[in-house]
C-alpha cells in the first residue's frame, strides 16, 4: 500500500482534482490518497468515488509527521503538490523499487513541467544521491517515496514541521546525516509540475536546514547562495580549531610571471593561518625564474624542491607530498590565480570531513567563463569537464555550477585531499598516468575506497588551462593522450562508461548537459494501444 499525500494548502478545486485524476490513472492500484489542508467545501465538490482522506493541519499544533501517519496506512509515503501530476507508471516504479531492494529507505526520480495545453518542457534529469546537494537544493523532494519507518525515525529525532513539504524535506535532511539504508534514484520523468508553480529546486528551506539534526550536530551555518537569488543555499561546514596545516604543491617549469602570480596569491591573498607552499621546480632554466625562487627563501612557509627529470605531473606532485608536513595536501597548478581570499577555507572545511576524500573548486578562465565545475566520466570516451565556457554567474543545468554536490571526479589543477588519504592510496599514478587522467584515476580510487568527492562552487579561482605547457592536440602529445585513454579503459572499464552523478538522459558527447539523442536509457515500460 502506498499513501499519496497531496499538499492542497491554498489550492483550487481544479488543482486538487487535476492531481487526483493522475493518481486514479496509475498502473499500480494499491494506493490511498490523503488531501492535506483542502479549501473549505472540497469534500462536497469532489466528483470521484476513490478512497480519499481529508486532513486539516492548520488547526492542529501536533507535529506534522505524527498527524500524517495516523490516517496514512501505506508502507510508503509519496508527496505531491496540488496541481501537479504523477506519471501513470510512477507508483509502479516506486513499488517495484522497494520490492526488489528491501533495504531501500527512500526513492526519488526525475521531473519536468507541463503547461495548460499539456506540453511538457524543462526536464530535470538528476544524478545519484548527494547529501550535500540535498542540503543546498531540494532536488529529491519530488517525485519521491519514503518508507513509513524512515518518516517515523526522522520525526523521532526532532524534525518537527507544520507543513507537508517542509516535513518531507526535513526527512531528507535526516537521511543526509545517516550512513545506513539504500537511497535509489530512478532516471525516469515520473512527476509533472504545473508550469506556473514555483520551481521545486528554488523553494526556500533555509530554516528547515538550520533546524535539522545534521546542522545542529555539526554546527553548520546556512547562508543564502551568493551566486544566485533563487532559494538555494550555501551550507558552511566548520574547520577545526586550531586550523590544520595545509601543504600546497605547485609543480612548475619557468614561466616566471605565471608562477609568481600563483604563488603570490597563495602567500598574500589566501586566508589560511597555517600554510606550507611546496614548489617543485622541474628543470627551470630562465634566470628570472631562478631569481624569483631564490627570493622566496625569506618566507619560512615556502619550500623549493628541484627535479631534473622529464615532465611527469604525477611524479612532481608525489615528490611534493613526500616532503609535506600538513594534515591536508593540495594539488595546485602554477597557472592558477586567486580570485577570493576564502577559497582554501571553503575547500578545507569539506576536506577534513571523515567521509570526504577529495574536494574541487569552481575554476574560471581569464575571460570569466567556466573552466571547471566538476568532471564527468564517460564524456569524450573517458572524462571531461561539464559547463566549459559557461559565462560566470550562470547557474548551469538546474544549478549544477552553483551548488555544492557529490561528483565522481574533480580536476587536479586545484584539488584538496587529506595527506593520509593521498599516501594510503599511493598518490597519483606516475607510471601509467604521468600527464593526463591522473586526477580522474585518483578520484576513482578515492571513491572506490568508500570516500566521497565534493565539488564546491564557493571556492572560486582563475585557471589559465595548460598555459604553462600547452595542450595535447597534435603530434606526440596527442598520441600520448590516446595511450592514456586506453590505460584508463583497461583499468576502470565499465566504471567510466556511466557516471552515477550524471544522468543517462544527458548526452555523453557534449559538456553542456543537453539531452541525449537518441536516449542512452530505455524506458522499462511502454503504452499498449
Amino acid at each position: 500500500m502506498i499513501s499519496v499525500v497531496i499538499d492542497a494548502d491554498g489550492a483550487s478545486f481544479e488543482d486538487i482534482e487535476f492531481s487526483l485524476s493522475s493518481i486514479r490513472g496509475q498502473t499500480y492500484d494499491r494506493w490511498q490518497v490523503i488531501v492535506v489542508n483542502p479549501p473549505a467545501g472540497f469534500h462536497v465538490a469532489k466528483c470521484s468515488k476513490s478512497p480519499e482522506i481529508f486532513l486539516d493541519s492548520r488547526a492542529n499544533s501536533a507535529d506534522f509527521a505524527e498527524l500524517l501517519l495516523g490516517p496514512a496506512s501505506g508502507s510508503f509515503i509519496v508527496p505531491m503538490v496540488a496541481g501537479d501530476q504523477l506519471s501513470p507508471a510512477a507508483l509502479t516504479v516506486f513499488a517495484l523499487g522497494f520490492a526488489e531492494r528491501p533495504e531501500t529507505v527512500a526513492l526519488y526520480a526525475d521531473e519536468d513541467r507541463v503547461d495548460s495545453a499539456g506540453q511538457h518542457f524543462d526536464p530535470w534529469f538528476k544524478g545519484a544521491w548527494s547529501p550535500d546537494q540535498a542540503m543546498a537544493q531540494a532536488y529529491t523532494l519530488r517525485p519521491c517515496a519514503l518508507s513509513r519507518e524512515t518518516v517515523l525515525a526522522a520525526a523521532s529525532q526532532g524534525t518537527q514541521t507544520s507543513s507537508l513539504m517542509e516535513s518531507i524535506y526535513a526527512t531528507w535532511l535526516w537521511l543526509a546525516g545517516q550512513n545506513g539504508g539504500l537511497i535509489q534514484h530512478f532516471p525516469y520523468v515520473l512527476y509533472h509540475q504545473k508550469s506556473d508553480a514555483p520551481n521545486a529546486e528554488a523553494l526556500e528551506f533555509a530554516q528547515v536546514v538550520r533546524e535539522s539534526s545534521l546542522a545542529i550536530k555539526h554546527n553548520l551555518e546556512v547562508r543564502s547562495n551568493e551566486c544566485v537569488e533563487n532559494g538555494w543555499r550555501h551550507v558552511v561546514w566548520p574547520t577545526p580549531c586550531p586550523a590544520p596545516r595545509i601543504s600546497l604543491c605547485v609543480p612548475t617549469r619557468d614561466r616566471h610571471q605565471l608562477l609568481s602570480t600563483c604563488v603570490e596569491g597563495l602567500r598574500q591573498l589566501t586566508d589560511w593561518p597555517d600554510l606550507e607552499i611546496i614548489i617543485v621546480d622541474n628543470g627551470s632554466v630562465e634566470a628570472e625564474t631562478h631569481a624569483y625562487l631564490k627570493s622566496l627563501a625569506v618566507d619560512p612557509r615556502v619550500k623549493v624542491l628541484r627535479d631534473e627529470g622529464s615532465f611527469n605531473f604525477s611524479r612532481l606532485n608525489n615528490l611534493g607530498a613526500a616532503a609535506s608536513t600538513g594534515a591536508l595536501f593540495g594539488l595546485i597548478n602554477n597557472d592558477l590565480a586567486i580570485k577570493e581570499s576564502n577559497w582554501l577555507r571553503e575547500m578545507a572545511s569539506h576536506a577534513v570531513r571523515p567521509d570526504v576524500g577529495a574536494v574541487g573548486a569552481l575554476l574560471h578562465y581569464g575571460n570569466d567563463t567556466v573552466q571547471h565545475a566538476g568532471v564527468v566520466v564517460g564524456i569524450g570516451g573517458v572524462a571531461s569537464h561539464i559547463h566549459k565556457g559557461l559565462p560566470a554567474g550562470q547557474v548551469g543545468y538546474h544549478g549544477r555550477v552553483t551548488v555544492a554536490q557529490d561528483v565522481t571526479c574533480v580536476t587536479a589543477a586545484c584539488l584538496i585531499t587529506r595527506c593520509e588519504v593521498y599516501r594510503r592510496l599511493g598518490g597519483l599514478d606516475d607510471r601509467r598516468f604521468p600527464i593526463a587522467y591522473n586526477d580522474v584515476d585518483y578520484c576513482l580510487r578515492v571513491r572506490s575506497s568508500g570516500l566521497r568527492i565534493i565539488y564546491t562552487p564557493h571556492a572560486r579561482l582563475y585557471h589559465l588551462e595548460s598555459a604553462s605547457r600547452g595542450l595535447d592536440v597534435s603530434g606526440a602529445r596527442r598520441a600520448r593522450l590516446e595511450q592514456d585513454k586506453e590505460a584508463m579503459r583497461e583499468r576502470w572499464g565499465a566504471m567510466i562508461e556511466e557516471d552515477p552523478f550524471y544522468s543517462p538522459n544527458l548526452s555523453n558527447k557534449a559538456t553542456d548537459c543537453r539531452p541525449a539523442f537518441p536516449p542512452r536509457i530505455a524506458i522499462p515500460w511502454k503504452r499498449i494501444s
